[in-house]
């Protein structure tokens, strides 16, 4: 399969809402259904992300979304707010192309790591990204920042109990 990594446009905020809503879909199958019925993205947070963060795309040949990331600065990391591929691309690298092309443009800023937010049991999030260099950050080292962002989770129903937030140092 064939794809690029780009800076997603505003313009395609539509089409990275319907990656998202397929992308969750798969949370069925480890009885997550209430993350596969939430909401989207909201249009507002994407906007601010493309003003103030980073979106990156992965498209096709034909320049058609099949993921995204959203990314912004929080503390001295970059922080991966999201990262959604369509179901029918899943396992073909593009998460974790995405994934590199976010740690290039970390290191472009010059910040040191990486941090984001996942699911502790779900297959295709902690050992995905352990297997690309990510540890746990433990509470007793989570920043005020990952305090607020829990605080956000629980607002919007996620169950903390199988929430962490994880770190890749870059080196």
């Amino acid at each position: 399969m064939s794809f690029s990594i780009r800076p997603a446009h505003p313009d395609e905020c539509p089409s990275l809402r319907v990656i998202e809503r397929d992308a969750a879909q798969r949370f069925r199958t480890v009885g997550l259904d209430a993350v596969a019925d939430s909401d989207t993205t909201s249009a507002s947070f994407l906007r601010s992300v493309f003003a103030h963060g980073i979106v990156l795309c992965a498209a096709e040949a034909d320049d058609a979304p099949i993921g995204f990331l959203l990314a912004g600065q929080l503390d001295q990391a970059l922080h991966l707010y999201e990262l959604s591929v369509a179901s029918a691309y899943g396992g073909q690298g593009v998460g974790s192309a995405l994934l590199a092309a976010a740690e290039q443009e970390a290191r472009r800023r010059g910040l040191p790591c990486l941090t984001l937010a996942t699911f502790r049991d779900v297959p295709w999030n902690r050992p995905f990204y352990e297997r690309r260099g990510f540890a746990e950050v433990l509470v007793d080292d989570w920043t005020p920042a990952f305090f607020l962002l829990q605080a956000g989770e629980e607002l919007s129903g996620l169950p903390l109990e199988n929430r962490l937030f994880m770190r890749k140092e870059l080196g």
